[in-house]
């Protein structure tokens, strides 16, 4: 009896995919082109049934999407009273910002999800996405949630987010603010393809001799991979590194026989036996290969088409072109299909389940500030937060060690309210923009640091508000004597009035300041003014010249106060709440002086100086922070083309930390330790690395997956050549570029050593560098080529496809391979 396999779930695209994969690896191509007839007919027959179509009322908005909002919006304007009061900087309310309405897009999409569930699991919108056919959760929630944040020209994010859904219909600044994302998709999908398309032809003359030419080069050379599996995601990572390589060691389980042996494969029960077993693997990649030409199957492994060992004579080159410019052809689309909205990775946060009140215990936990400038718990331990409904239900929330906690015992809460963030301690630098903020003045006057006790916490700088002016004299009593007419003034008190023309016998126009020796901080005080300022202002005679004054209104104030709230200033009317400093103290009345506060991180440079005047616009200080931007594959795109053609500068401006910079640090470093030939190997399996990481992760930051032997076979085709410093006893000449393996053989028969260096060649650049003049002629600069051939005598020896198939010759690649 045959043995039935059921698979009782739900199918969706990826299952569908992972269903074909596992049928090919068991049950081999035949019965999987069967089994695919079969799924073919299903599909057909039901779609035909079911006649799903779209309308209006199957677009449901959840209900708790106005109370999230709301609650957003007063969570926001609590921290903007924090701006306000100077314990937060503009840069951190900003991010603050950002990060707040991006959870709360993220928590609004899970309630969407879970909307969509609950009242329908038939309903043709949730159909068409979480099947995969059509659309992505990303285009539903914006016709039902809220579009969010959005970004401009730049990549930078707006801080005003659009709040309704294109259900419900966009406001006039909404709609404004929306434009560019949409203008931009449609632009991007007719120019921008061009750039991609470029990209591709530029990998494919790069790549197109390389082939599989050799059964082995039986190279000694590894390549180590580190075994993480210490969760799903590094796990699942680990076994695609892993999966189709050829392994280069015997691996042993303790006390039993091999598990494999050094030249198998890894199949997918090997992989998870290496997995356990051990903390490093070395395998052959196609970056170890010795082979002058070409690459040997058992350094380039599995065919990623069938999951068995390649074919002599596959054009493994063009494979490798045509998966790393793809994915750029097709995602120029991308921004079309999403409209620009801003989209970044939140942390894993823990929201409320409930309004009500939150209670725990203060047992492990250490009071810290959060890079927004916020006061938060860290949790040492796990630990258990009970949440008290108004219905007196209590839930229980388990929150993991080193997480963020944002609320107090005893706070009041409601539902879906952030309380925690876990924290994700990766030892992986993130790489994210490192942007310098300048912080100006938004206001003249004068700058007053403010020095905490506790030296823990950071400074603040207040602005003591005021304009920096010239005035001419009016005095209210002049005592003049007929014999030397010399002026005096009684007390020496007198009153200025602004531009007014005075004829005096005074030499030089003084201006004056004010003694302000008892200043005070006026901290979390409320001021109400009564009366008009008359523009009048009370002064003291200075000896020096050409002094500045401060203004002091002369705005009455009636004191009352009551012990048990603090200093509190009150009078009936004209109500203005702001920050200050109380600059004199009268019976009846003090003068205050308005001030803004800034708060000034730790790391900041200063450009002002305590006291200093200043106006409207300068530059005070200056933060260091993460810039979040929004990106697309197209932004990608010249990063790609920048980390391929081995740029030194871009747009005239040199690249920092570019790769031949690398180059030649690693080559140097390497060049004090050991002899030239070791040297040159270190240092190019060290670039190799480098490069193969790099445009990996630009690929991985948009989600698209390729392997990393395509990537592999690009770079070995960058670093293959070096450039001669001593020729020895060769006939090479200083400064020619030849292929390294070429020069390692030719060392191994000579006395005299050829010394040389590794040097990097962009993709545009390789085709030049080849044997085949003729490959190099049909790329670029054909004239200058053929021209430079001819004048040196070269010969094509006709390897290659491009050659071939300019002559009309079989390609060396498939039935048209030989084996030599």
């Amino acid at each position: 009896m045959k043995k039935r396999i059921i698979f009782n779930q739900k199918f969706d695209k990826k299952k569908i995919k992972n269903l074909i994969n596992w049928f090919l690896n068991n049950y081999g191509s035949i019965k999987t082109c069967k089994i695919l007839s079969k799924l073919k007919e299903i599909g057909f027959k039901y779609a035909t049934k079911s006649g799903i179509s779209l309308g209006p009322d199957d677009l449901i908005i959840p209900v708790i999407k106005k109370k999230l909002i709301k609650n957003t919006e007063n969570y926001l304007n609590k921290t903007k009273l924090k701006l306000k009061y100077g314990k937060i900087n503009q840069l951190q309310y900003n991010q603050k910002l950002i990060e707040t309405w991006n959870i709360t897009n993220e928590t609004l999409k899970k309630e969407i999800i879970r909307n969509f569930k609950q009242i329908d699991l038939l309903n043709p919108v949730y159909m068409m996405i979480f099947s995969g056919a059509r659309g992505n959760i990303s285009q539903i929630k914006q016709i039902v949630g809220m579009r969010g944040l959005m970004s401009d020209s730049k990549g930078e994010i707006i801080n005003m987010p659009i709040k309704n859904n294109l259900k419900e219909g966009l406001s006039e600044n909404e709609y404004f603010i929306s434009c560019y994302g949409a203008r931009k998709g449609i632009i991007d999908t007719a120019l921008k393809t061009a750039n991609s398309g470029y990209l591709t032809r530029k990998l494919i003359y790069a790549s197109q001799n390389v082939s599989i030419n050799q059964p082995t080069c039986n190279t000694e050379s590894i390549t180590l991979i580190k075994i993480l599996n210490f969760n799903k995601k590094n796990y699942l990572n680990t076994k695609e590194k892993i999966l189709g390589r050829v392994i280069n060691e015997d691996i042993q389980e303790t006390g039993k026989n091999k598990i494999i042996n050094k030249g198998q494969d890894i199949c997918n029960y090997t992989a998870k036996k290496i997995i356990k077993l051990k903390k490093y693997v070395a395998i052959r990649t196609p970056l170890n290969c010795n082979l002058n030409l070409g690459i040997c199957q058992l350094c380039y492994g599995w065919n990623l088409t069938n999951n068995k060992i390649v074919k002599l004579g596959e054009a493994v080159g063009i494979l490798a072109a045509q998966s790393i410019g793809e994915p750029g052809t097709q995602l120029t689309m991308r921004t079309f299909h999403t409209g620009g909205i801003f989209k970044n990775e939140i942390s894993k946060v823990i929201l409320s389940p409930t309004d009500g009140r939150i209670s725990f215990s203060k047992n492990n936990l250490k009071k810290i500030i959060t890079k927004h400038g916020e006061q938060a718990f860290l949790l040492t331990n796990n630990k258990n937060f009970f949440a008290k409904g108004k219905n007196y239900k209590t839930y229980s929330i388990t929150i993991p060690k080193f997480s963020i906690v944002f609320v107090k015992n005893g706070n009041k809460i409601f539902k879906k309210q952030v309380l925690a963030e876990v924290s994700q301690w990766k030892k992986t630098k993130n790489k994210k923009n490192n942007e310098i903020e300048q912080i100006k003045a938004d206001n003249t006057g004068q700058i007053i640091f403010e020095k905490y006790k506790d030296k823990k916490i950071k400074d603040k700088i207040w602005i003591i508000v005021g304009k920096i002016e010239k005035y001419y004299f009016l005095y209210e009593k002049i005592f003049s004597t007929i014999k030397n007419k010399k002026t005096f003034i009684k007390n020496n008190k007198f009153f200025i009035k602004k531009n007014e023309k005075l004829k005096n016998n005074l030499k030089n126009i003084n201006l004056l300041t004010i003694n302000n020796k008892n200043i005070k901080k006026l901290k979390k005080t409320q001021i109400r003014n009564k009366g008009k300022n008359k523009n009048l202002y009370e002064v003291k005679l200075a000896k020096k010249e050409n002094m500045y004054i401060n203004k002091i209104s002369n705005k009455k104030i009636t004191k009352n106060c009551n012990k048990n709230i603090g200093k509190l200033f009150l009078t009936r009317n004209n109500t203005e709440v702001f920050s200050g400093l109380i600059i004199e103290k009268r019976k009846s009345c003090n003068f205050v002086k308005k001030g803004i506060a800034y708060f000034v991180q730790k790391g900041a440079s200063l450009n002002i100086k305590n006291h200093s005047l200043i106006e409207k616009g300068t530059k005070m200080f200056d933060i260091v922070y993460e810039k979040e931007k929004t990106k697309d594959i197209v932004e990608g795109l010249p990063k790609i083309e920048e980390i391929l053609e081995a740029k030194k500068t871009k747009n005239s401006i040199a690249i920092k930390n570019n790769t031949q910079e690398r180059l030649k640090e690693y080559f140097n470093y390497y060049k004090k330790k050991h002899d030239n030939a070791i040297a040159n190997e270190k240092t190019i399996r060290k670039i190799q690395t480098f490069l193969v990481k790099e445009i990996n992760d630009v690929y991985k930051s948009q989600d698209v997956k390729i392997s990393e032997k395509h990537i592999e076979i690009i770079v070995k085709q960058m670093t293959s050549n070096s450039i001669i410093k001593e020729s020895g006893d060769s006939n090479f000449l200083i400064g020619e570029i030849i292929a390294r393996n070429k020069i390692e053989k030719i060392n191994k028969v000579l006395k005299r050593k050829i010394k040389y260096e590794p040097i990097l060649i962009g993709i545009s650049r390789i085709s030049n560098f080849s044997d085949s003049f003729i490959s190099a002629a049909c790329f670029q600069e054909t004239t200058r080529v053929l021209t430079k051939a001819a004048i040196m005598g070269k010969i094509d020896w006709l390897k290659g496809l491009k050659e071939n198939i300019i002559f009309g010759n079989l390609i060396p690649t498939g039935t048209g391979y030989k084996l030599k």
